[in-house]
Order: C-alpha cells, then sequence, then structure tokens
C-alpha cells in the first residue's frame, strides 16, 4: 500500500506547486519620439509573468526589461536611431495593484546586477548580422575591383608609408604627409593599411591637444550647412609637459559611416563642434586636411578598396 502512495503525493505535489504559481502583468514605459521632434512617454500592451512569489515575479520583469535595454541599444548602435527607448516598467499582482517599488527582498540588488552583467555582455546580434553582410558585399567587391596603377602613382606621393616589420604579409600603413605625426598635435583624417599590397582597415582618427580638459566623447559636424553626428565608441586621454592635455580616438570605418565619410571628403567647408562632459570647442577644418579626406578615399578606391 505505502509504495503505491509515494507516487501519488509526489505528483500531487508536483501539481500543487504548478497550480500554486499567481499571475502577475509586466508593463513597459517607453519614450517615443514624434516625426515634429517631440517626445511623450507611453505604456506597451501588459504582458503576463507566472511566478510563485513576488520577489520571483520581479525579477523576471527586471530580466525581461534589460532584454529591452539592449535590444534597443544594440539597435541605436547599428542603424543609428530607435522609435521607442524603455525608460522603466510597472509590475502588478494578481489583484492589478503596482507591486514595483514595494517588492523587498534580501540580495535585491546582487541578483539585479548578476541579470545585468548576464544580458548586457552579450554579443549585438543585430551588428554581427550587418557585418556578416558587409564582408559578403566587400570580398565580392574585391573580386571584381579594378586597379587604377596611374592614380596610385599619382596620388602616393601625399602619403608618409610605414611597414609593419612584426608581419610577413607585408603589411603597410599609409597616413596622410599633413597629419601630424604625434598625438600631441591637433588634427583629423583618415588613413588605411595594404596586405600584400590590397588595402583594407579605413580609419578614422581625430586628435585634440589645449591646455584644459573637454573629455568630449560627441563630434558634431556642419559639412556645408548640412549637420552630422559621430560618436566614437571609446575615446582617449593622455597629459604632458606644461599642463597640456591631448584627446583622441582612432577607430574603423565601417558601412554605416559612409555617407559622413564622403560628405567630409567632398565639402567645401566644414566646422566641427567637439562635445565633451561640461564644454565644447568648435574649429575649422582647413582645406588641406579637406584635400587628405579626399585624397586618402580616393587612394584606397584606386587600390581596390570598398567603401
Amino acid at each position: 500500500m505505502t509504495k503505491h502512495i509515494l507516487p501519488i503525493l509526489l505528483l500531487f505535489a508536483l501539481f500543487t506547486s504548478c497550480d500554486s504559481k499567481k499571475t502577475y502583468k509586466y508593463v513597459e514605459v517607453v519614450s517615443e519620439q514624434g516625426i515634429s521632434g517631440s517626445v511623450t512617454t507611453k505604456e506597451k500592451y501588459p504582458t503576463t509573468i507566472k511566478a510563485s512569489s513576488d520577489s520571483a515575479a520581479y525579477l523576471n520583469a527586471y530580466k525581461t526589461f534589460c532584454i529591452s535595454l539592449k535590444v534597443t541599444a544594440d539597435m541605436k548602435h547599428t542603424y543609428g536611431s530607435v522609435f521607442a527607448t524603455p525608460t522603466g516598467f510597472k509590475l502588478f499582482d494578481d489583484k492589478d495593484v503596482d507591486i514595483t517599488n514595494s517588492i523587498l527582498f534580501v540580495d535585491k540588488n546582487k541578483k539585479e546586477k548578476e541579470i545585468e552583467d548576464r544580458i548586457f555582455s552579450r554579443a549585438n546580434s543585430f551588428q554581427e548580422s550587418v557585418d556578416r553582410r558587409e564582408k559578403e558585399r566587400i570580398e565580392s567587391f574585391i573580386q571584381t575591383a579594378t586597379i587604377d596603377s596611374t592614380k596610385i602613382k599619382d596620388l602616393e606621393r601625399y602619403f608618409r608609408k610605414s611597414q609593419d616589420e612584426f608581419s610577413n604579409n607585408n603589411k603597410i600603413w599609409y597616413k596622410p604627409k599633413s597629419a601630424p605625426q604625434y598625438t600631441n598635435r591637433n588634427g583629423i583624417y583618415f588613413y588605411f593599411q595594404t596586405e600584400g599590397g590590397k588595402p583594407s582597415n579605413l580609419r578614422f582618427r581625430l586628435q585634440y591637444y589645449a591646455d584644459d580638459w573637454l573629455f568630449f566623447q560627441m563630434v558634431q559636424f556642419s559639412i556645408d550647412g548640412k549637420a552630422y553626428d559621430y560618436i566614437p565608441l571609446k575615446t582617449e586621454t593622455d597629459s604632458g609637459y606644461g599642463g597640456y592635455i591631448w584627446e583622441w580616438f582612432d577607430e574603423s570605418i565601417s558601412g554605416s559611416d559612409k555617407e559622413l565619410i564622403n560628405a567630409l571628403a567632398n565639402a567645401k567647408s566644414v566646422k566641427m563642434k567637439l562635445i565633451g562632459r561640461q564644454y565644447y570647442d568648435i574649429k575649422t577644418i582647413s582645406q588641406e586636411q579637406i584635400k587628405g579626406f579626399k585624397r586618402t578615399l580616393e587612394l584606397y578606391q584606386a587600390m581596390g578598396g570598398y567603401l
């Protein structure tokens, strides 16, 4: 008799456990930007969460919110803009009471941090897809690209060439002669690398030299009266003798930068605004620097490079 009772009790406990889960509602709050530039706050349609306790429901809701933040950030980084940005969430219990801010439990902050680390450390799947398609296009272009030897010969005199002595693939860097050779100088330019004679790794470098910090995180360009924004992935800083500082970024140019890069190379006049944490600095890009942009792109493409 006992042998038959035990399995029945286990099954009863299992179904009781499943049935004991309560129903919660998760409502995400988003900020939406209209065509006119106006911003409105909206609540999205609620979704259901099943959980055995308020704390479990909260962690489930927090994970969902972090995923939304991650997806939005990845889309913005890859495509440049998004329609709606998550700003918060609400969690309602089975009596339709908002319990978002009333849930307290042991290690709440620690568990939130664990969720954040797990979600935000994931790769950008949107960018991976774009990069994969871009790589396929580049490979297809390289196979059919033509080399303009006459143009290469004409343009090479404007560049400094430096070979990577630690490479067995004959890697050579091409930088405009007008570009500063050291970081403690103001400068902005494109440059690239060739490997076995084939161009690759087209790069964009800007360096700022002054007597006071900007800690710039964004650059706005006014190119022939049209505005462009550029947000570097990482800005480096250093300081030296006499209290002078320098800040710079040096980044690979991607397909999403194509419009800005071509605009700089074909501009008549360019101003840039380096936006720091508290201050900004406006500089005019010289005609020689603009010529440097154009020559670099022309040499890169004459060698068979793809942009």
